[in-house]
């Protein structure tokens, strides 16, 4: 799909109001293009807009349920919005989907702090 591809190319470049634009006329195209919505929601939240991360990584998980960078990086969202609990769910789906990965299990070993 060309205009994923192209938001992946801006995004790169970090020209993330055209990476958006792309992003979502891919999503207008395709609605339940997964790896769409994982993407916007990664530039989304690295732009500081939690919420609509959220809902994007969200529409990734019900399209692909067992992603495990898609759990991941909504935790680490969740977290930054202080859904501390949510986000420790997260953390152990995508522990359980991929156990070696020693980010995840940072991410949810600060979220178990957090939560104390």
């Amino acid at each position: 799909m060309a205009h994923y591809n192209l938001g992946n190319m801006l995004a790169g470049r970090r020209q993330v109001d055209e990476a958006i634009a792309h992003y979502e006329k891919a999503l207008k195209i395709k609605p339940d293009y997964e790896l769409a919505h994982y993407n916007l929601g990664n530039v989304l939240a690295g732009r500081g807009q939690a919420d609509e991360a959220i809902a994007h990584y969200q529409k990734a998980l019900e399209l692909k349920p067992d992603d495990a960078e898609v759990h991941s990086n909504l935790g680490v969202v969740l977290a930054s919005r202080g859904r501390v609990e949510e986000a420790i769910a997260h953390f152990q789906k995508a522990l359980e989907l991929k156990p070696d990965d020693v980010s995840v299990r940072r991410n949810l070993e600060a979220a178990r702090r957090g939560a104390r």
